[in-house]
């Protein structure tokens, strides 16, 4: 049996089969929830922890799960109503910097203190509803502009590692701009280039490979502070020397510059385009892990790893005990234990309720490895989430 300790023990809630103190001795059945009052009698015992094969969840009691992995009335309303805000505040910021684009293609202007505002508008949103930004829908249609969208996804990461290195507001507010603005360059490049859906050849990719270098130029004539388009210069360096271009190597490159790399490659990696599917977030994690060091900066990583959890939100996740599960919370003091909803058990059968189990590092019960995209479709089918 797998052991449970205490401290992850809710009063009220439930386990889905028997605990035990020993392998004999039965504290509780699955209908019976768990008490402020046993506990402190079991620590009084000096138990620290409990034994069982089940896990731990809230809500009502587990019952017959047989019929699908619905969620109670409430908790769904207030994560619909929480969802429905980032998701207007997203669109509001795509459609803000289509505007601003907009408006430099036909008047060749580019005011910074309205950009400025954006920034500070979306630092307000990452300290109210962080992880739903930081998780947004990675998937762009055929209409809508890629360049818009990645950005946007890039300035949320962006500011979030910037948050978590402590960058004093006005430093925050600069790199947030540089996120907005990192494919300016790209406006100005032959939109065939940039909207191809296959492969560039060798001399379509040295044009593409232009863009940080026209950003760079067209935001110093504009008199942006020097920060802001020297991050967006460097934003395809790497660590090694192999990126472009300038080829800098290490410390040469600025620490905006690092972050805008991280950020937009994580963007990139996870977006869904008409052509190819997006990485889940810990793919995307993983494969920008592959170069560290290499290509991006080790610290840069580990911050984005840190915010994100190793696992993020939406991950399909497999457990110890065959439980397949849901990441819907990160743990930020423990980036590979987040906060999972369980949704089928060990003999695939979904939970009826919802049940939440909060990993922790001292319990038998441990992620061992994410569903593949082809598991992904055959669960939402038995779950009818489609």
């Amino acid at each position: 049996m797998n052991k449970v300790s205490l401290e992850n023990l809710k009063i009220d809630s439930y386990i889905d089969q028997p605990v035990f103190l020993d392998e004999k001795y039965i504290l509780l059945s699955p209908d019976i929830s768990i008490s402020g009052e046993m506990i402190q009698r079991l620590k009084k015992w000096d138990f620290t922890e409990v034994k069982t094969n089940g896990i731990p969840f809230e809500g009502n009691s587990i019952g017959n799960n047989s019929n699908g992995a619905s969620e109670t009335v409430e908790s769904h309303e207030q994560e619909t109503e929480e969802q429905k805000i980032i998701n207007d505040f997203t669109k509001g910021c795509v459609a803000f910097l289509t505007r601003y684009y907009d408006n430099f293609r036909e008047l060749d202007t580019l005011p910074l203190a309205p950009i400025s505002e954006k920034a500070k508008e979306i630092i307000f949103q990452l300290k109210e509803h962080k992880d739903l930004l930081l998780n947004i829908n990675s998937e762009v249609s055929e209409s809508e502009s890629y360049i818009i969208h990645h950005s946007i996804k890039t300035t949320f990461l962006v500011l979030a590692i910037a948050d978590f290195l402590k960058f004093p507001i006005h430093k925050q507010i600069e790199i947030g701009i540089a996120a907005m603005l990192h494919k300016l360059g790209m406006l100005l490049l032959p939109s065939k280039l940039y909207e191809k859906q296959v492969a560039l050849t060798d001399k379509e990719l040295q044009v593409i490979r232009t863009h940080p270098v026209i950003s760079y130029k067209t935001l110093k004539q504009a008199e942006f502070p020097v920060s802001i388009y020297i991050a967006i210069l460097e934003h395809h360096e790497h660590m090694n020397g192999s990126g472009y271009p300038r080829k800098l190597t290490g410390d040469k490159i600025s620490l905006n510059g690092k972050i805008l790399s991280v950020a937009s490659a994580f963007a990139a990696a996870t977006t869904k385009r008409p052509y190819r599917s997006g990485l889940d977030g810990h793919s995307g994690i993983m494969d920008l892990l592959k170069s560290k060091g290499t290509k991006y900066d080790e610290n840069i990583l580990r911050t984005l790893v840190y915010i994100m959890s190793l696992y993020p939100i939406g991950t399909y996740v497999k457990l110890s005990n065959s439980t397949i599960a849901l990441v819907i919370k990160t743990n930020l003091t423990t980036p590979k234990h987040p906060i999972l909803k369980l949704l089928m058990d060990e003999k695939e059968i979904p939970y009826t309720n919802k049940p939440i189990l909060q990993t922790r590092p001292e319990d038998d019960i441990q992620i061992t490895g994410t569903l593949k995209k082809e598991e992904i479709e055959i669960l939402k089918a038995k779950l009818n989430l489609h």
